[in-house]
């Protein structure tokens, strides 16, 4: 039903048959229709959902005029952006990609759209890790993308079924930490922090990989000792909850052993009475 629908409804803006007074009705639900993803058992379904999104994207930009499409860009220029760097299969990245340099050619009106458009484009996106590690950061740049891409990394990414998704949206987020530290610190990590201990292994695993890549790439001022002594009392807990044995215990020593490894190449100081409780 998500893609059928998403076809028709490009199909009808293409042909001018969606009139503008719809908009309002249909921007929601193609916008969930961008990061829809559905797991079922080892993989998921929805990559064919979100091509197809991707294309009424690309028809909105040959069916409206600047005029009638301002007040849905801003909401439109991000999710576009969040599928074309984040998105896990790479014809996703590269269809969001498209549609974006339709947008930027044919509105006009998105916010950076030409100098976004010199490093994200059809090549550059084809690769999962530079698309992560280094075109994020050059659009978090432009603060109309940055807090979008960093919530979609906690929000989504973070707890992906996939592992090396979780991986590298975890880098993401410390490569993305010095484009605005004290959101990170006030906002991010304290969102992450009851997550390490959550039921579901995907989720638990990939806050603790996230948690370790801020705090190492995060400035000293901005790891206050009441910060520093919450996010050390995850080790303890993880120990207390019994999580590094049975299902997924393996991925959560791994997580653990980068979290130590980040803590001690920032050389925080630490309180003698944490470091004989956590064994830092």
């Amino acid at each position: 039903a998500w893609h059928g629908g998403c076809l028709a409804l490009a199909e009808l803006a293409r042909r001018g048959l969606l009139l503008p007074a719809r908009l309002d009705d249909v921007i929601p639900p193609i916008m969930e229709a961008l990061q829809y993803d559905v797991r079922r058992g080892a993989h998921s379904v929805g990559a064919h959902v979100r091509d197809s999104a991707c294309y009424v994207c690309w028809a909105f930009a040959r069916a409206y005029s600047p005029e009638i499409f301002k007040p849905y860009v801003s909401k439109l220029a991000t999710g576009l952006m969040k599928t074309a760097v984040f998105d896990r299969e790479v014809n996703c990245r590269r269809a969001a990609s498209a549609a974006f340099q339709e947008n930027v050619g044919r509105q006009g009106n998105f916010p950076h759209g030409i100098d976004i458009l010199t490093r994200a484009d059809y090549f550059t996106l084809s690769n999962i890790s530079t698309a992560y590690l280094d075109i994020s950061d050059y659009i978090a740049q432009f603060d109309e993308y940055k807090l979008p891409l960093i919530n979609h990394l906690v929000e989504t990414k973070i707890a992906h079924w996939d592992k090396a998704i979780r991986v590298l949206a975890s880098k993401a987020l410390g490569v993305l930490a010095h484009r605005d530290e004290r959101y990170m610190a006030e906002n991010v990590l304290h969102r992450l922090l009851p997550l390490t201990l959550s039921d579901e292994l995907e989720t638990r695993h990939g806050s603790l990989l996230a948690v370790a890549e801020i705090v190492l790439n995060l400035s000293h001022e901005h790891l206050p000792e009441g910060l520093v002594a919450d996010i050390l009392h995850i080790l303890p807990n993880i120990e207390g909850k019994r999580l590094y044995r049975g299902k997924g215990g393996e991925i959560m020593r791994e997580a653990v052993s980068r979290f130590i490894e980040c803590f001690s190449i920032t050389n925080v100081q630490l309180p003698a009475q944490l470091e004989v409780e956590t064994g830092l």
